[in-house]
């Protein structure tokens, strides 16, 4: 299976790769133009100095003429005996001359091994028919001279008037030192540009190592902050960078803040809802307990009554106070339903705001996403403008040593520095390159701009989140004192309900001393008597639903703290 490149080395990778392909350009070029310009720099300089022997010889005035013994005259100057001009020519400009006449050497600064000048011999035949038949100047990549291979340049001498060459001269550089020269040249060019790819490959280990170990550290402390850990340490140095990865090591360091502000106010909060919970479901739970002794008591009237046989005065007082207090006693048993129904409807809401509340952090959670993507896209922009800004400093330093060169050489060779055209033509190539650089930047920056823009307003939308939480568990907090105000109503109600029943039952014990014989007045009390009882039975079933909804309430409070034990904030 193959393994993905990591970030670390696709940086490498493209940071290198334009350096090396750079750098093998260079190469090349110092193998093939530099070094044809060098050797083109050689030609016109033997041209100069074939041409500068031509005028030496051609300011005695007179015919070319030969002589009976052989010597070749113009004028009155025996050009045979000229080897004052010859080794002067050689001392100064360090090149070999010679003078031919026709296709003979008649005069030379060249001498053999045994120190006599070499004379006599004939030019070859492509040099004769080249120079003294077609009268065209000649350049010879290899002269041989003795045994040693020279640079050469052939110019015709024409007798004055006439348009066929009577001979020609001969200027040579040697090869050896000449070919050492170029070479010392191109391989300083090239030792150079090793040398510097080197240096940029070493500068890009130290930077892709840095960058990767950075995002590898900021990595490790969003995944602890997933896990729940909000306490993990952010090293100072990623907070203090001033490039994207410490603007993302302080986003991470706000979002630990503002997470463990948030949930410290819900553990918070849920522990007083699970506490009020608590209290609620005993507070029911005694109520309907009383509740049921109530409808016992309140049975046990009506069977009493239906018993009673006897009536006096001081009945029909106790039952008409009697029936005052049960309609109060109905009264209080009707808010006490309201009470109930209120309570259900406050529960109602708190669980909806505490679904508010999942659904707000089912959001956060999609935006930290959407901030590791856009982080991804900045970190990948970064890259593009190392590879721009190594390509433009390259070019630049290679334009700076090529114009310098040109500049240098253009000087020393005056007018002749028209030879270096196919230098400034690869400067002018190199700059081209580097404007073309230049643009990519800008780019690559808007990009950047339009991502960070981007990243602001995601935070922004974070930060709107957390706050619409923050009002949903002051709903909470809120809807909670109202469940606790109703309680306490409720509890006051009861309160006036016990002593309307210790009345009744001071009543009940005063209708039976007095009023035995009141059988029909006692049936209806009992009629109504059940009544009471029915209405006991349904605010007992209220209350158990009460107890129902308050055990769910207790249960959300115990996941709601659940979950909030899954971060470490303390």
């Amino acid at each position: 299976m193959n393994k993905q490149l990591t970030l670390r080395k696709k940086i490498f990778i493209l940071t290198v790769l334009p350096i090396f392909i750079l750098g093998l350009v260079i190469i090349l070029l110092s193998l093939t133009v530099v070094k044809g310009a060098l050797i083109n720099e050689i030609k016109e300089a033997l041209q100069n100095a074939a041409t500068a022997t031509y005028a030496a010889y051609d300011q005695n005035s007179g015919s070319y003429i030969e002589a009976a013994n052989g010597d070749i005259w113009k004028g009155s100057y025996n050009i045979s005996k000229s080897e004052s001009i010859v080794d002067n020519i050689k001392e100064k400009s360090g090149v070999e001359v010679t003078f031919f006449y026709g296709n003979k050497r008649i005069m030379t600064s060249a001498i053999d091994k045994d120190g006599a000048r070499i004379l006599g011999s004939p030019a070859g035949d492509k040099i004769t028919q080249t120079v003294l038949e077609n009268g065209e100047e000649y350049f010879s990549h290899n002269v041989s001279l003795d045994g040693t291979l020279f640079y050469g340049y052939y110019i015709p001498v024409y007798e004055q008037g006439q348009t066929a060459p009577v001979g020609m001269i001969f200027v040579g550089a040697n090869k050896a030192e000449k070919d050492s020269a170029v070479n010392e040249i191109v391989y300083t060019i090239v030792v150079i540009v090793l040398f510097l790819m080197t240096v940029s490959v070493a500068v890009s280990v130290i930077l892709s190592t840095s960058i990767s170990k950075s995002l590898k550290d900021s990595i490790g402390i969003v995944q602890a902050v997933a896990a729940g850990n909000l306490k993990v340490t952010i090293q100072p140095q990623l907070l203090n960078k001033k490039d994207e990865v410490g603007d993302l090591s302080r986003a991470v360091k706000q979002l630990q803040d503002e997470m463990t502000k948030s949930l410290k106010t819900i553990a918070y909060n849920s522990k007083a809802v699970l506490k009020a919970s608590g209290a609620l479901e005993g507070t029911a739970k005694e109520t309907t307990s009383s509740m049921q002794n109530m409808e016992n008591a309140v049975s046990s009237i009506a069977q009493s009554a239906s018993m009673q046989a006897q009536i006096s005065g001081t009945a029909s007082e106790n039952v008409a106070d009697m029936g005052e207090k049960i309609e109060q006693t109905s009264l209080e048993m009707a808010d006490m339903k309201q009470n109930a129904t209120a309570m259900k409807e406050a529960e109602e809401q708190t669980a909806d705001t505490i679904r508010k509340l999942l659904d707000s952090n089912a959001a956060v959670q999609s935006l930290i996403r959407e901030i590791a993507d856009q982080t991804k896209q900045t970190n990948e922009s970064a890259q593009k403008i190392k590879e721009a800004t190594n390509i433009i400093a390259s070019i630049a330093d290679e334009t700076s040593l090529l114009s310098l060169n040109a500049s240098i050489e253009a000087a020393r060779a005056g007018e002749n520095g028209k030879g270096f055209a196919v230098v400034a033509d690869q400067i002018q190539k190199l700059a081209t390159q580097s404007n073309e650089s230049s643009q990519r930047i800008e780019d690559i920056i808007n990009q950047l701009i339009a991502d960070s823009d981007k990243t602001v307003e995601t935070m922004n939308r974070v930060t709107e989140t957390i706050f619409a939480q923050t009002e949903h568990m002051q709903q909470t907090e809120t809807m909670t004192k109202e469940v606790m105000e109703k309680i306490k109503r409720s509890m006051e109600s009861l309160s006036v309900i016990e002593n309307s029943i210790a009345y009744l039952d001071h009543s009940r014990n005063e209708i039976i001393k007095t009023v035995s014989e009141l059988s029909d007045i006692a049936k209806h009390n009992a009629a109504t008597t059940q009544e009471v009882c029915a209405t006991v039975n349904i605010v007992t079933e209220g209350f158990g639903q009460v107890e129902g909804s308050t055990k769910g309430l207790k249960s959300i409070a115990d996941g709601l703290e659940e979950s909030v034990e899954h971060f470490n904030v303390s």
